[in-house]
């Protein structure tokens, strides 16, 4: 791999300031990302840059649960929500992949393409128009947080063009605007204090970042502490707790935001690993007991979980997590998967 690496730079990134996209600019950006490290660019590199797709101003989807608790799917509503988002989960696959191979490479042409993609994304209004539906909020604030990070890892390439990177932040930064706009009447609703909650502060916080934006990163971190304040002292979470037999699953979901959130923060100074009495690492150790036994979450939640199919998304977002924190039990965990990349996380955990 092309990107600097080696345990004198890692100790080096910590201590030192962080490679910044100001410097491809001449200037210094305020705020930091846990990818602004050093990349060893690839010019000579080859990638050809697909057709760019067109995605939605309004989103429309619905959720398709059939129950009070959210935990038993309807076939049927499901299908049609696959097919309401299909096309912008593909968008993002191909921009996470596009960014990782610059991160990780340093492949030079497939920065530029991201670049290009989202500039398009933002000169077309996606994701901007009226959301109809909770779940469209939700779907919203995914897509966002996965292309928010995906930018934070290809903007210290210093090819970009200073008008497409300010197209692009700015778009950044009015659809999170827009997400938040939604939580700010939820205070009193599950989905104000719960995973969804914690999922539009990453996104906050991601956006916040590109765009330098400290409102958008604070409210981020005020999304942060309401989550830690849900943890209770066995590392459980009450409205996580109440998805039934998706207990586990829902704990895992609202873990990865919280862990990425901790890391943008200390990115800039800000310890929120210490919140509530260390609040999140009673969580993942939690999650990472119940991973490798479900019935700890069966007798909590009063009935059994939901089989799982070990992939990425249930515990690559810990990377950064059992850095900081080893546990043999977590670390076993890791050395399983195959592959890293979160969708909603923007793709390959900080490293």
């Amino acid at each position: 791999m092309s990107r600097l690496n080696g345990l004198s730079l890692k100790s080096a990134v910590l201590t030192l300031p962080l490679l910044l996209v100001g410097i491809a600019q001449g200037r210094a950006a305020d705020m930091r990302s846990p990818w602004d490290i050093p990349v060893a660019v690839q010019t000579s590199d080859t990638f050809t840059c697909p057709p760019t797709p067109e995605l939605p101003s309004t989103i429309k989807a619905a959720d398709y649960y059939t129950d009070a608790a959210h935990s038993i799917v309807d076939p049927v509503r499901k299908k049609a929500y696959d097919a309401a988002t299909d096309g912008l989960r593909s968008a993002m696959r191909d921009v996470i992949s596009m960014a990782d191979r610059y991160w990780t490479e340093g492949n030079e042409a497939s920065a530029r393409c991201a670049a290009h993609f989202l500039g398009s994304f933002a000169a077309s209004g996606a994701l901007t128009g009226d959301t109809a539906t909770n779940q469209a909020v939700y779907v919203q604030g995914w897509t966002l947080g996965s292309f928010a990070v995906a930018w934070l890892k290809i903007r210290s390439d210093g090819n970009i063009p200073a008008e497409e990177r300010t197209q692009i932040t700015t778009w950044l930064a009015d659809v999170a605007s827009r997400n938040i706009d939604y939580y700010k009447k939820r205070d009193d609703k599950s989905d104000g204090r719960n995973n969804h909650r914690y999922w539009a502060g990453f996104t906050a916080m991601a956006a916040g970042i590109a765009a330098n934006r400290q409102d958008l990163f604070d409210w981020g971190v005020s999304s942060f502490k309401i989550g830690a304040s849900q943890i209770q002292p066995d590392g459980t979470m009450p409205r996580e707790m109440e998805r039934r037999s998706r207990a586990l699953h829902y704990h895992i979901f609202a873990a990865a935001p919280l862990v990425t959130m901790a890391e943008l923060a200390s990115a800039n100074g800000i310890d929120l690993y210490k919140t509530n009495d260390n609040a999140l690492s009673r969580l993942v150790r939690l999650v990472v007991a119940g991973i490798d036994d479900p019935s700890l979450f069966a007798a909590k939640a009063g009935v059994a979980q939901e089989a799982m199919h070990f992939h990425a998304d249930d515990i690559a977002w810990a990377t950064p997590f059992e850095r900081r924190f080893p546990n043999t039990q977590l670390a076993a965990l890791l050395k399983k998967l195959t592959a890293r990349s979160v969708p909603y996380l923007g793709g390959l955990p900080p490293a």
